[in-house]
């Protein structure tokens, strides 16, 4: 998640001799700021001049803020007098094979992890959400299940963002309990979530009016992590944060939001997505997304894709380029890559996603295996070509990355790709094994 923006200080040299560069190695799209509270390495002169440093400046130490992002739980007990009949719970009307069938549906990802007696949990549940229903009596009597079940009901159905949590009931005789029922904790009516969703709705069809007409599932996926990026603003105090409203109403969210947003347009573009949620290594509550894109499993991460921060220049220098308004960095992820800044914590199961073919660095031809002049030659040149403002060369491991960095800054060999200039700035993110040049 973002919360504020830092400024970073960035040397431009004025001489085909000398490269500049800021070499964070502590930085990581943790929160969405630079981490370290200072910028080493900067200044380092080919022509020999001594090692100048410069201090990174944060306006404020960082406080992360507390995020809840799991569904509140209340709990009663009603007791039951020995004497007294049993009371009677509501009960939900539903045709129980037809909805079955339709939970097969790869959508439904975190119900087709369940046992069967979670899944006739999920079901009561599901249409208990749907219905606003209140007190319906459940199949179980299991806490753990029941809870496990309604996790995996929100997973699966960001449609249910007037859902905030559940309120289970208890029916005790003599201590003994006897029965179980749920009634959904809602922040709005029934009437009011349709006209939300109706507002919601002219959000998703002019977003899915411009969707790529192709069969290549990536190109989609790009295109609508592209499309909510520019036009969401990360907002700790976004109303409905925690929903796709938040996105689709007010363009102000957070990552729930981000992420539900996007579960919505994927599920609406008949694209597979479900809703993940963990932490960051700095301890905080974060949401993201399980797609899939052309047969294999990814992880994107939209709300860290919006990383427009302001990079600002010492006062004695040149104005310098900002970041990119889109971050690439999360978009088709695989598991190894993923937790490098994010911790997994689901009560459902999820797929080792190992495939690269549809990370946006394999697909553009930015990742890099090994040092090749002309894979380099031909990233700058697109880059120039199509007019972009940086240049970002992904490696698939610190040893390649090591040997890439040397090669390009150390040994000066990027001005031999650069096009007619005898200077550059650039970002050396070294446990991201990926460098930035501002061209």
């Amino acid at each position: 998640m973002k919360y504020r923006k830092h400024l970073l200080t960035i040397i431009s040299l004025t001489t085909c001799l000398a490269l500049t560069g800021c070499d964070m190695p502590g930085f990581i799209y943790d929160t969405g700021y630079w981490l370290d509270d200072k910028v080493d390495d900067l200044g380092n002169w080919l022509n020999g001049n001594e090692l100048e440093e410069f201090t990174y400046k944060d306006t404020e130490p960082y406080v992360p803020p507390v995020i809840d992002i799991e569904p509140e739980v209340s709990e009663e007990v009603i007791r039951i007098e020995d004497e007294a009949p049993e009371e009677e719970g509501d009960t939900v009307d539903y045709d129980d094979t037809a909805l079955e069938q339709q939970l097969s549906a790869d959508r439904y990802y975190a119900y087709g992890t369940l046992s069967q007696e979670e899944r006739r949990i999920y079901r009561v549940i599901y249409t208990t959400m749907f219905d606003f229903g209140k007190k319906v009596t459940l199949p179980s009597l299991d806490a753990d299940m029941i809870d496990k079940a309604f996790t995996c009901v929100l997973a699966d159905n960001p449609e249910l963002f007037y859902v905030k949590g559940y309120n289970l009931i208890r029916y005790e005789r003599g201590g003994r309990v006897e029965k179980m029922a749920i009634s959904g904790l809602y922040t709005m009516t029934g009437d009011d979530s349709a006209v939300h969703q109706e507002r919601a709705e002219a959000y998703v069809n002019t977003c899915l009016a411009g969707m790529p007409q192709t069969d290549d599932d990536y190109e989609k996926i790009k295109y609508l992590y592209e499309y909510i990026i520019k036009s969401t603003e990360y907002d700790l105090d976004a109303e409905n944060g925690q929903n796709y409203l938040s996105v689709f109403e007010n363009g102000r969210s957070v990552c729930q939001g981000y992420a539900t947003a996007m579960q919505y347009l994927m599920i609406r573009s008949g694209l597979f997505c479900t809703l993940v949620r963990g932490i960051t290594n700095s301890g905080e509550n974060h949401a993201w997304n399980l797609v899939k894109s052309n047969g294999d499993y990814y992880y994107v991460d939209v709300t860290w894709g919006d990383m427009s921060y302001d990079l600002k220049a010492d006062e004695e220098m040149a104005e310098l380029p900002v970041m990119p308004e889109v971050s690439y960095e999360y978009l088709c992820v695989t598991t190894e890559d993923i937790r490098h800044t994010h911790t997994l914590e689901t009560v459902f199961p999820l797929p080792d996603c190992v495939a690269r073919y549809d990370n946006y660095y394999v697909r553009k031809g930015n990742y890099f295996t090994e040092i090749n002049e002309d894979q380099l030659r031909s990233v700058f040149d697109e880059a120039y070509y199509n007019g972009e403002e940086s240049v970002t060369v992904k490696c698939a491991n610190p040893y390649v990355y090591g040997d890439m960095k040397a090669f390009l800054t150390s040994d000066g060999k990027v001005f031999e790709f650069l096009h007619d200039k005898g200077n550059v700035n650039y970002v050396c993110l070294d446990n991201l094994n990926e460098l930035i040049f501002y061209i």
